[in-house]
């Protein structure tokens, strides 16, 4: 049984086979007269016709090869193709106008083939872009309360009244306080220190 993306491929091949069908047939018979409106022999103008489409040809089937191989299409593949979708459009305006004059509605219809097919190409040739996701943050979770204790809330330095802890004694505080003074103070300055003057 065939798959979703089996019958994708065989609609865009069909649909593309329908629209360059009916470009190359429209175009051929322009392309044509105006070689014949040039002064071209009839063999030359059936044969010019030809080179024109096989060109465009190759340059669809060169465009289609580079993406099956995840490449972009190669300049020259794509400069030929739209030349010779230029050469076509302007033989079909140019066979109209000679024909039945400066027509809007003759030229439309005339340039309307080779341009659908020139949109086919760039339908099938040009991959659409892909959507960029947003990234989601990751967030890790701590696997117990001890961790999570431990690295976002760090402790902090508790004082001996928080804790009940019994405190020192004043006379071991002023006694601090002596070994704190430096030599350079006299007595009288360490006394009056020690009386807390």
């Amino acid at each position: 049984m065939f798959q979703i993306s089996t019958w994708r491929r065989l609609g865009f091949g069909l649909s593309f086979l329908i629209v360059a069908g009916v470009a190359a047939r429209v175009s051929y018979s322009h392309i044509r007269d105006v070689a014949l409106y040039g002064h071209q022999l009839p063999l030359i103008a059936h044969l010019i016709p030809l080179s024109i489409d096989g060109m465009m040809l190759i340059a669809t089937l060169a465009m289609a090869e580079d993406k099956a191989a995840n490449r972009s299409p190669r300049g020259w593949a794509r400069f030929s193709f739209w030349f010779g979708a230029a050469i076509s459009t302007a033989a079909n305006v140019a066979a109209t106008v000679v024909e039945h004059g400066w027509d809007p509605l003759g030229i439309a219809v005339a340039a309307a083939a080779p341009l659908l097919l020139l949109l086919a190409i760039e339908i099938v040739a040009r991959p659409g872009k892909t959507k960029v996701q947003p990234a989601i943050p990751q967030v890790v979770v701590p696997d117990t309360m001890a961790e999570m204790e431990s690295e976002d809330f760090p402790e902090a330095p508790v004082s001996p009244a928080m804790t009940g802890a019994p405190q020192a004694p004043a006379k071991a505080r002023k006694s601090q306080v002596d070994k704190l003074v430096s030599g350079d103070y006299s007595e009288r300055h360490s006394r009056r220190l020690r009386r807390g003057k």
